[in-house]
């Protein structure tokens, strides 16, 4: 019998060994239940790691343990993706060239950083209803950059950086992980410096207009960081660690593929070539949505490809992922996090799910079962151990029902992803310069393309409907397919609305947001807004008038902005498990105030589903950005 550390390293090593290992990551969920005191009777007392050996698991041991550091200042430079944790083998150290003042007030962590070259500030926040819901990470409420001049204040800091190694710390938290799990250590959990700026630095709406806009000042501010980053590796290698943590949160839209190839790449081999030959693992937490990325990923160099989540919470299925990767990555995951919801996974599926998965991994070599991401608070306790129980009955290895039936790669994308050519737009010459305009989101030509029409005399309506919405839907047609990304879509969506705004004293008051009112917003106590602004931007730039509410948004200020407002459709956000019942209450409330008729509510986030939508009386689901504006048009016509 092998330990469970040894199952896992020789997992991670490719290796074959006695039994699938099962390591479900429970943090988020541990740190809910605790605090609210709703742990299983059976663990009433008991530590998160005391649950998990109880139950026979092995410890999930990739993510840092945020609530249990012996510097209490561990997470304060977050907003800078500076941490010192007892986990990571390698640390920044700043210079006392750098000034840095602090100020605390309630939940609030505010941080001025001067150097030569000026001042930046950030603030985070860590609140109750945070830890309620088992985050144990603070919240980047202001972002260090704001203007194009903070990436120069940016550089000066980290120019005045340096990196120290973190060895005993480490050693330490080995020993006590010791045969349990294996203990994976990191830097700042960024593939690289521009993965870097992109997860600290700005916010994630607005990173992609500085990355079109603002390039070589992203650049020169990576370039700064390159030397830190290399160093961090070169501390790596010669520490005690096993496997390091180099990359986080990858998804084929926020990550996407050009950028992803251009940036991510490179630093992923990189770390292969630095720590390859000291037997060092790279780790990358691949938790997004993948179906873009997965050439890229599998030839980046990368060992194991953690937090893997797959179809139906994604577009590919874990028969697929173990198909294309398991020839050079280890697959760690496998379960998405709602099959451990009963509201969104009833027990027939749950179970068909994980018969599917045994019999789809081959013989079981380069796996690792574990939820993707992690355990939400509210899952049904006892899916887990279910899993754990299967592994034990099911998981010897090498797995004899591997001969799975392998999947047409192609076939599984022309399903998953509409490759078919959009059609063109009305080809009406009038408009093919504002159309230009709109496509390469040059915001000034397109004003001035727009006073030119006007100036002929071209009624402003023809302007928005067969010039920018045409060129917008196109645009969308291609952002679904895959050929163009996030970037060209913000881009185009800005000028589309700055021309919009220029045109508003022109139009009749019938043709201003012809397409209808939608009001959109996160759900209370959710704080994530990227697919959210993406779904609001999409719906503007093809004519609907959006009003967007913003993040944490609660039951009462939906119903009141709706009675304000008069929408036909409410388009609630949820990315956290832990706020999607937010999403019943909304409706409740709006039943409750007798509007609920007046108003088609739409629902979508990760976690979300059609089964959940169903259950808490949503008119509809969209996926994406793109289903969303399908489903707009075919509630209100």
């Amino acid at each position: 019998m092998m330990t469970h550390r040894q199952r896992l390293l020789n997992a991670v090593r490719g290796g074959m060994p006695d039994h699938i290992p099962y390591a479900p990551r429970i943090d988020l969920w541990f740190n809910a239940n605790s605090l609210n005191g709703t742990l299983p009777q059976r663990h009433q007392g008991k530590t998160r790691d005391q649950i998990a050996l109880s139950e026979g698991w092995a410890l999930h041991k990739v993510v840092a343990d945020h609530l249990h550091q012996p510097n209490p200042d561990a997470m304060l430079h977050r907003a800078l993706g500076v941490h010192f944790m007892k986990e990571y083998v390698a640390h920044f150290t700043f210079s006392d060239r750098v000034k840095i003042e602090i100020k605390r007030a309630g939940d609030r962590t505010c941080i001025r950083y001067t150097t030569a070259k000026g001042s930046i500030t950030t603030s985070t926040v860590y609140s109750q209803e945070m830890r309620r819901a088992g985050t144990s990470v603070p919240w980047i409420a202001e972002h260090a950059v704001k203007d194009p001049h903070d990436l120069k204040v940016l550089a000066d800091v980290f120019e005045n950086m340096d990196v120290g190694a973190n060895y005993e710390a480490f050693k330490a938290h080995q020993a006590e992980v010791g045969e349990k799990g294996l203990p994976v250590t990191a830097f700042t959990v960024a593939a690289g410096p521009v993965h870097h700026i992109q997860k600290y630095f700005l916010d994630a709406t607005e990173f992609f207009h500085y990355y079109r806009d603002h390039q070589p000042e992203i650049l020169y501010l990576a370039d700064v960081l390159a030397p830190l980053y290399e160093k961090a590796l070169r501390i790596v290698a010669e520490s005690p660690a096993d496997v390091i943590q180099w990359g986080s949160n990858f998804d084929d839209m926020l990550t996407f593929p050009p950028m992803f190839a251009t940036h991510f790449v490179p630093w992923i081999r990189k770390a292969k070539e630095v720590l390859g030959p000291k037997n060092i693992r790279i780790l990358c937490h691949t938790d997004g949505e993948n179906l873009g990325l997965m050439d890229l990923l599998h030839e980046s160099g990368m060992d194991v490809a953690e937090a893997v989540c797959p179809a139906p919470m994604t577009k590919v299925s874990i028969q697929e992922y173990y198909r294309r990767w398991s020839d050079r990555i280890t697959i760690f995951g496998g379960i998405p996090s709602n099959l451990l919801l009963p509201q969104l996974t009833p027990d027939e599926p749950f179970k068909s799910f994980m018969d599917a998965l045994f019999s789809g991994i081959g013989t079981g070599a380069r796996f690792i079962l574990g939820i993707a991401d992690t355990t939400p608070p509210d899952a049904d306790f006892e899916r887990l151990v279910r899993i754990g129980d299967m592994v034990r009955e099911k998981g010897r290895l090498p797995l004899q029902a591997g001969a799975f039936n392998p999947v047409d790669t192609a076939a599984v994308a022309k399903v998953l992803v509409n490759k078919e050519p959009a059609a063109p737009a009305q080809q009406d010459t009038r408009f093919a310069k504002i159309r230009q305009a709109v496509l390469t989101g040059r915001e000034q030509d397109l004003i001035g393309e727009v006073q030119e029409l006007l100036l002929r005399k071209v009624a402003p309506k023809e302007i928005i409907d067969q010039g920018m919405v045409a060129a917008m839907e196109s645009l969308n047609q291609s952002f679904k397919n895959g050929t163009v990304f996030i970037p060209e879509v913000l881009a185009a969506a800005r000028a589309m609305n700055a021309a919009v705004l220029f045109l508003e004293p022109h139009l009749a008051e019938k043709d201003k947001h012809g397409g209808g009112k939608i009001l959109i917003g996160t759900v209370k106590g959710d704080l994530h807004d990227i697919g959210k602004n993406m779904v609001a931007t999409m719906l503007r730039g093809v004519g609907f008038n959006v009003v967007d509410l913003g993040i944490n948004v609660a039951a009462a200020a939906f119903v009141k902005k709706i009675a304000e407002e008069r929408p036909q459709v409410l388009a609630l956000s949820a990315l956290l498990t832990t706020t999607m019942p937010e999403m019943r209450k909304v409706i409740g409330a709006l039943t409750q105030a007798g509007i609920k008729e007046t108003v088609r509510v739409i629902v979508g986030g990760a976690p979300v589903n059609q089964n959940f939508a169903n259950d808490i009386g949503a008119d509809g689901y969209a996926r994406d950005a793109a289903e969303a504006i399908d489903l707009v048009r075919s509630l209100i016509g």
